[in-house]
């Protein structure tokens, strides 16, 4: 990561300007996700598995992040995950769900659309080849789960959370070796509710560009378990899980 400053270029046509912001670092990266989601859902009805009677397939989204480094004050993540799994098929076994009932042989369609912001305050532990951060992190949740079918309607359940949660990570890198490895997990455990999300990236860093000083392409696996015990009648184990690629760069 580049120290001391950010080079920014805005230009007009083919007239250009650059300054420089003292003591701040900045890293900005976008990545591809695929999760696939198991377990099971229970809302005002039955116990249902996502995958066998919901349906569920895979969620493949574009996610983002901006990180900021600040002189004495904690480093400042901002991440978005936005997620959409969908499906359709037919009942084999009767369920309940937001208070509506689906009988054997009925064709369903179903959705849980999930989008996860996060806010990360953090400070690294400089060590030799090694940085281990620490600090807090604030997810908040925003979706929603239905399930559809004719005559029998439309069964939703909203879900609406901020979630606080410990943060801790580790960035490994060797001098004159170009490949890095990164891992970071946040989580939280309360009166039968948690929510875990852990991810490890390997990342191939190219150093010394104009106006960037570093860029890495990488590529890793994302881990998330959200269980919840009777949160506005909401009951829950879900696991989201899947490979990633991500391009990023530090100024």
């Amino acid at each position: 990561m580049k120290k001391l400053s950010i080079a920014i270029l805005m230009s007009t046509g083919i007239v250009g300007t650059s300054f420089a912001v003292p003591l701040i670092d900045l890293d900005v990266g976008v990545g591809y996700i695929n999760l696939s989601p198991s377990g099971w859902v229970k809302y005002k009805g039955t116990q249902v598995d996502v995958k066998d009677d919901l349906k569920l397939g895979d969620s493949n989204n574009v996610n983002a992040y901006v990180q900021i480094g600040l002189p004495v004050l904690p480093n400042i993540k901002l991440e978005y995950l936005p997620t959409n799994y969908e499906g359709s098929g037919t009942v084999t076994i009767p369920f309940t769900f937001a208070g509506k009932t689906y009988t054997t042989g009925v064709p369903i369609d179903t959705k849980l659309k999930l989008d996860q912001y996060d806010l990360s305050l953090f400070y690294n532990i400089p060590l030799p080849f090694i940085t281990p951060r620490l600090g807090l992190a604030v997810k908040y949740l925003d979706g929603y789960a239905y399930v559809k079918a004719p005559v029998v309607g439309k069964g939703k359940a909203d879900v609406t959370a901020p979630i606080p949660m410990v943060y801790a990570g580790a960035h490994v890198s060797l001098p004159g070796i170009p490949i890095e490895a990164d891992v970071e997990g946040k989580g939280i455990a309360y009166q039968g509710n948690s929510l875990i999300d852990i991810k490890g990236m390997g990342m191939f860093t190219l150093v010394g560009i104009p106006l960037i000083g570093k860029a890495y392409i990488g590529a890793g696996y994302r881990y998330q378990r959200l269980k919840l015990d009777d949160i506005d009648s909401l009951y829950s184990d879900i696991k989201f899980k899947g490979f990633f690629g991500e391009v990023g760069v530090s100024f």
